[in-house]
């Protein structure tokens, strides 16, 4: 990334200040909401090639932030809830359990005292797929914190203690379950619609998407589900919410087909 520190401000002083107000204010935004708080499926089954002896009652569990919660959906479903209603589409599968424990405005640190909770360990050891975001409000915590002053130093500083908390979570979820397929939701740039001069956090949700999927690599049965390039900006569609934050419903069926392609690409558990 450089070791130069790269502004995000416009350098004209007329420029400078607006930008700043609207960071400001977009970040207060995003504070009351995150502190306040359709699949096409029905009668469908959905074709995998080997349906043979596939488990007729499956398991999700889901932890996280409020991309897991569905915080944005108009449905409330989320993309959890969407890819649950995949699955239980498909053709041998009797229903399918959601779990899901994620709550809005976590960070690593949230979900690591979540994980300790006895409700969502019990929750987590008979799952046959764990889902989880975590990240976005890390990245976050980082604007709040340096909104006067934005520069790449803030991230790659916090970048190396994200990675060992999120290495953290993972041991956790393995030590409830060392069974089942772990797929994590990669973070995406919430701010490319609605701040575009601060488009060079492409390049932090870059690294820190790598991070994490450097650690998910070592685990053996657990993958990133990579949805950074649904949110651009040459999309047709609008598809977050009107926080300018969050995915609407359509935003989460987007992301819900990604990770249902890779449930089918690996095939459902079987009895």
């Amino acid at each position: 990334m450089g070791k130069n520190m790269i502004h995000f401000f416009n350098q004209k002083k007329e420029g400078h200040h607006r930008l700043k107000a609207r960071l400001i204010l977009i970040v207060m935004s995003l504070a009351f909401v995150l502190s306040a708080c359709s699949a096409q499926e029905a009668g469908i089954k959905d074709k995998l090639e080997d349906t043979q002896n596939v488990k007729e009652h499956i398991t999700i569990a889901a932890v996280g932030d409020s991309l897991t919660e569905g915080i944005g959906d108009q449905d409330k479903k989320g993309y959890a809830g969407i890819t649950r209603d995949k699955i239980e589409a498909v053709d041998g599968v009797q229903s399918v359990t959601l779990k899901n424990y994620a709550i809005k405005g976590s960070r690593t640190v949230d979900l690591l005292k979540r994980l300790k909770e006895k409700k969502v360990q019990d929750g987590l050891k008979d799952a046959d797929y764990i889902f989880f975001t975590i990240g976005g409000n890390d990245l976050m915590h980082v604007v709040r914190q340096n909104v006067l002053n934005l520069t790449f130093a803030p991230f790659q500083k916090e970048q190396g203690p994200f990675e060992e908390r999120f290495k953290t979570i993972l041991a956790q979820l393995r030590e409830q379950n060392d069974h089942a397929k772990i797929m994590y939701v990669s973070m995406y740039n919430p701010f490319k619609f609605s701040l575009s001069e601060l488009r060079d956090i492409d390049e932090v949700v870059k690294d820190w998407n790598a991070a994490a999927k450097k650690e998910l690599k070592k685990d053996g049965n657990a993958d990133m589900i990579n949805v950074a390039d649904l949110f651009e900006e040459g999309s047709d569609e609008k598809l977050l919410a009107d926080d300018d934050f969050h995915p609407n419903q359509k935003g989460y069926s987007l992301m819900a087909n990604r990770l249902f392609s890779e449930v089918k690409k690996e095939g459902l558990p079987k009895e």
